[in-house]
């Protein structure tokens, strides 16, 4: 099966590229996915558990970066996952660019993914429609986690592995105590002024 699926995110090209290649940061992103610590022939060990129509798949395997191109921002990520049992088995080949999209990126993710098992049964559409929910919900945690590092939060706890949903929460609080924080400067102003000017009439 051959999925195509695009993305932007508020971040420059190279930036971008680094950290969609730094697998431990970005695997965290992908909901259900954990990722270990690679071994001498470059294979980080991982677990993702996807939930396909009625019936939940938790896949034990290895991915991989198999090529990179830093000049054309352009790489080739591998992965194989087998379920318990070893009935459901999963392979997936995706290819991916980074392209200038005014300040930020464009993200192109073309993806053969292969799926043998009961998920299989579910038909490509469903296992389709995951796909494309499993990118769009990377991408968003992706551009959360940007955002934190922008913002400035401490890159530690930027990089602690978290859900897309939490990632947003945490940056939508940040932001709501900076709002509060500019209010309360602005009341606090207009009540100097409303002083000033009774102390004035008086």
């Amino acid at each position: 099966m051959r999925l195509e699926d695009e993305f932007t995110i508020a971040t420059p090209p190279d930036r971008a590229y680094e950290l969609l290649l730094d697998l431990r940061r970005v695997a965290p992103c992908m909901p259900g996915a954990e990722i270990g610590e690679p071994d001498g022939e470059g294979y980080y060990p991982g677990r993702v558990t996807v939930k396909v129509g009625p019936m939940k798949f938790t896949y034990d395997g290895r991915v991989r970066i198999a090529e990179r191109d830093a000049m054309a921002r352009t790489a080739v990520i591998q992965g194989e996952g087998r379920a318990s049992g070893g009935a459901d088995t999963a392979r997936v080949n995706t290819t991916m660019q980074v392209l200038p999209d005014g300040d930020g990126s464009r993200v192109l993710m073309t993806t053969e993914l292969e799926i043998k098992g009961r998920a299989a049964q579910m038909g490509q559409g469903v296992i389709a429609d995951v796909g494309r929910r499993l990118v769009k919900d990377a991408a968003a945690c992706i551009e959360s986690r940007l955002t934190m590092l922008d913002a400035g939060v401490d890159a530690a706890q930027a990089s602690q592995p978290a859900s897309g949903l939490s990632l947003m929460a945490s940056v939508v609080g940040a932001r709501v105590g900076e709002s509060v924080q500019r209010l309360g400067r602005r009341g606090r102003r207009a009540t100097d002024e409303e002083k000033g000017s009774d102390d004035g009439e008086r």
